[in-house]
């Protein structure tokens, strides 16, 4: 056993018995607005883009129109071929050559215009969300939440989930001078899909 395993065992062992040590209450606080126009205009404040629908468009037709020059554009949904599946992604280094990903996001937080990804969209290859070029999130206006309380409250995926995250936007930094550059260390762009 390594010295990790060790020591989250003995955690797992010590951990206090949640029936006769709840934990507190969540507070909700905060805007209760949970609408499209809320979550994209702070989508958009953070970097992030809506992947627009024109007439007639597919996101097959939407994703050849935004991204022209992209080879390689990695599915991770069912209903979406791309050129390559998910589930045929062996490696991390694999998911760098990609292009463009595609993936279902099980709920948006409006508040911040975040999208959350875990283990079960990304087909346990958690690194395909921040090694590919550019994402392609498919979401449903009926998964926005209002904020970070309502959606640990109501998401049963924060509690299921091994490995979760929050995405707004693409990758950013900023130096001491206040210049920021986004798509430094990440996705250089996240794109949202309404479904």
């Amino acid at each position: 056993m390594s010295s990790r395993d060790k020591v989250l065992a003995t955690l797992r062992a010590n951990r206090p018995d949640p029936v006769a040590h709840p934990l507190p209450p969540v507070a909700v606080l905060g805007d209760m607005d949970k609408g499209r126009e809320r979550f994209e205009n702070a989508l958009q404040l953070l970097g992030g883009q809506i992947l627009l629908r024109q007439e007639g468009d597919t996101l097959a037709t939407a994703i050849a129109r935004r991204f022209p020059d992209a080879k390689i554009i990695c599915s991770a949904v069912p209903d979406f071929e791309g050129t390559l599946r998910i589930e045929d992604v062996a490696s991390p280094q694999q998911a760098a050559a990609t292009d463009v990903l595609v993936v279902r996001s099980p709920f948006g937080i409006a508040e911040m215009g975040s999208i959350f990804l875990s283990e079960a969209q990304l087909n346990s290859l958690n690194s395909a969300a921040h090694l590919t070029q550019h994402i392609v999130v498919i979401l449903s206006e009926d998964n926005l939440t209002a904020n970070m309380h309502t959606a640990y409250l109501e998401r049963p995926e924060f509690h299921t989930a091994n490995y979760g995250v929050l995405m707004t936007g693409p990758s950013a930094t900023a130096d001491i001078q206040g210049v920021l550059i986004r798509g430094a260390q990440g996705v250089r762009t996240l794109s949202v899909w309404w479904e």
